[in-house]
């Protein structure tokens, strides 16, 4: 007897829909990742680790928020080969939406400009680009298929009565960590200077051949 190819779905049963409590672990996990992953970029491009994001803590919510809109638009669906053109239009046109509308939203409305593709080819209202969308397209297809079962088995990890609690733990730092970081970029705006030009960031921890006493302290607090 033949085994069936290996299928499973994105969450529990069908009759299962996400609760608030794991929404909100698989968005503070996402974010978390998402940081660490813009570290890394910016660090291979402008070679410096420069804190990224604009809150204090060590997350970008924008990563937490692509990840929680996947999860909310394929929690249904199967995770199979065949699903994978649907999965990569649909993250690529879900991704590059959200992406346009955050920075036309810090644009037109906090009058911050944090990303412009203008001087990019096929640009689509200078902030998202049809190569950008396609590498979204990627990222949504492997975060899908590969990162969002892990996260979830790790949040299928923690007790039921506890889950609860974490998450309420956790919405209460966000929520204090934005107003402290809106304070604080009002009274410095140097720091959304350095989130838009890393290369001239002076948040960083420089890499040379001098011996530096390294605080972990500088890469949260200007």
């Amino acid at each position: 007897m033949k085994r069936k190819s290996q299928e499973y779905h994105l969450i529990l049963p069908e009759r299962y829909k996400p609760s608030l409590s794991e929404m909100v672990l698989v968005f503070t996990i996402a974010s978390i990742v998402g940081y660490f992953v813009e570290t890394g970029y910016v660090f291979l491009s402008v070679g410096k680790v420069v804190k990224r994001g604009m809150l204090i803590g060590p997350y970008c919510p924008i990563y937490g928020f692509g990840a929680l809109i996947l999860y909310l638009c394929f929690y249904r669906v199967t995770a199979k080969k065949g699903n994978i053109p649907l999965i990569f239009i649909s993250a690529s046109l879900i991704l590059g939406s959200f992406e346009l509308l955050c920075g036309l939203a810090f644009k037109y409305i906090l009058n911050i400009e944090m990303w412009n593709y203008s001087g990019k080819p096929l640009n689509i209202l200078n902030y998202t680009t049809v190569p950008i969308l396609i590498g979204w397209g990627i990222l949504g297809t492997i975060y899908v298929f590969f990162v969002h079962p892990i996260i979830l088995k790790i949040v299928r990890t923690i007790k039921p009565k506890f889950i609860k609690k974490l998450a309420t733990t956790i919405c209460f730092i966000f929520i204090l960590d934005f107003i402290v970081s809106t304070r604080r970029i009002w009274v410095n705006p140097e720091i959304l200077n350095n989130l838009v030009n890393p290369q001239n960031a002076t948040i960083q921890i420089i890499f040379n051949d001098e011996k530096e006493d390294f605080n972990p302290l500088y890469l949260f607090f200007s």
